[in-house]
């Protein structure tokens, strides 16, 4: 079965692409195949990897609106690792397929063909819509990102709150990956209060914590991930922990998700 993690947080600036993009490529590096798909408009992925993203290159788009195979619109970003792009017409395409029956499974859908990966990865924007639907509707384990902010608390709530009112509709749930605290500083009292919170309300599924680290912010800068900027950081230290640790879970259980296919929804909505 392909894991397909869901990287979400309702609050902004927790990580969640810098997760997205950081965890994809340490999973290559670990020899997973991997495939990204950018579900927000501003295209930061593709940005943070120093991609640009032709006007004629396809992209998300082309995929919900299009019909074009994903084989069409996947762009190789590094070895094992590669990415569905996206860009402004990504909110083009939510107006789109919001207004077409059976939205919330357009994502499960147009990806029913895909194979080879061990890992997809979808990196979503902070936004409860149409596109966060199919990001729960598709996934099959979740990635919550909490930096040391109380709202990141709210904002992980929500995310849960969201997937448990699919399920009354659905059928369906994806598994919670792990609860991943970022922007670290033990010299701070907030960083503590945040973290006893966390460690109390979702143990056992805290991941390996992220401290904060400026190289990650200039890694993306240079359109390289910390890996290739500074591959001795604490940063690239702390997602190496978090990749082993969900790699870890392959052996635990055989990654016993749901299935991911609620099947009568997803023929109605062909």
């Amino acid at each position: 079965m392909i894991r397909k993690l869901q990287i979400q947080n309702f609050k902004g600036g927790v990580g969640k692409t810098t997760t997205a993009v950081t965890l994809s490529h340490c999973l290559a590096l670990k020899g997973r195949r991997v495939l990204l798909i950018d579900l927000d408009q501003q295209g930061n992925a593709s940005d943070m990897l120093g991609l640009k993203v032709a006007k004629n290159q396809p992209t998300l788009y082309n995929l919900l609106v299009d019909d074009l195979a994903y084989d069409q619109v996947i762009v190789e970003a590094r070895p094992n690792f590669f990415i569905i792009p996206s860009d402004k017409r990504t909110a083009m395409a939510e107006n789109i397929i919001s207004a077409q029956p059976g939205r919330e499974l357009a994502l499960t859908v147009r990806l029913s063909e895909v194979s080879g990966f061990d890992y997809i990865v979808l990196d979503c924007p902070p936004a409860l819509n149409v596109m966060h639907n199919n990001a729960l509707l598709y996934s099959n384990e979740l990635i919550i990102p909490i930096d040391m902010d109380r709202l990141a608390l709210q904002g992980a709530k929500g995310i849960l709150d969201s997937a448990a009112e699919l399920e009354k509709v659905f059928k369906y749930s994806a598994g919670i990956c792990g609860v991943l605290p970022t922007f670290i500083d033990r010299r701070t009292n907030i960083t503590h209060q945040v973290m006893k919170v966390i460690e109390t309300r979702y143990a056992p599924k805290v991941l390996p914590p992220i401290r904060s680290d400026a190289k990650l912010r200039q890694a993306s800068a240079h359109g390289k991930t910390i890996f290739e900027y500074d591959s001795h950081s604490k940063g690239a230290d702390d997602y190496r922990a978090v990749t082993e640790a969900i790699i870890g879970q392959e052996i635990d259980a055989a990654v016993s998700a749901p299935s991911n296919e609620p099947a009568q929804y997803v023929e109605e909505a062909r």
